[in-house]
C-alpha cells in the first residue's frame, strides 16, 4: 500500500484538547489488521498532538494514530471523502513494525471526520 496524506477537520466526539488541534494532517502509513477486523490503518502526524489526561495525570505529545472506519459503507481510501473514523493514540511505537495490532498498544480516544487530501493541496 502507498501512504497518502489525510486531514481529520472535525472531531464529533472527543476530547476538547483534541478540537483545538484541528485540522489534524498526517499520513497513512499502512493497514494493520487487529483481531476483530482487518482494516485498521497507521497515520503518522505531520506535527504531533497533545494528550492531557488530569485523572491518569497524562501530559505528552501523540505521534501516530490508529485509525478505523465507524460506517461499514465506508474505507480509508487515497480518495476518501468525510468518512466517519474512529481515533486512537498510539501510545507504545512498538505499534509502527508491528503486523498485527495489539489494542494494549493504543488508547481510543475520539470519532471524527476524515478526508484523503491530494499533494500540495491542489485537487
Amino acid at each position: 500500500m502507498k501512504s497518502f496524506a489525510i486531514e481529520i477537520g472535525s472531531i464529533t466526539k472527543g476530547p476538547k484538547e483534541l478540537t483545538y488541534q484541528l485540522p489534524i494532517k498526517a499520513n497513512i502509513q499502512k493497514q494493520i489488521p487487529g483481531k476483530d477486523r482487518p482494516d485498521y490503518f497507521l497515520a503518522e502526524l505531520e506535527k504531533p498532538v497533545f494528550w492531557v489526561d488530569e485523572k491518569q495525570e497524562i501530559n505528552t505529545e501523540v505521534t501516530h494514530l490508529i485509525l478505523c472506519t465507524k460506517k461499514k459503507s465506508q474505507f480509508i481510501t487515497n480518495d476518501m471523502k468525510e468518512v466517519v473514523v474512529a481515533i486512537a493514540y498510539v501510545i507504545n511505537d512498538a505499534v509502527i513494525t508491528e503486523a498485527k495490532l495489539d489494542f494494549k498498544k493504543c488508547k481510543y480516544i475520539a470519532v471524527g471526520q476524515a478526508n484523503a487530501v491530494k499533494k500540495w493541496g491542489l485537487f
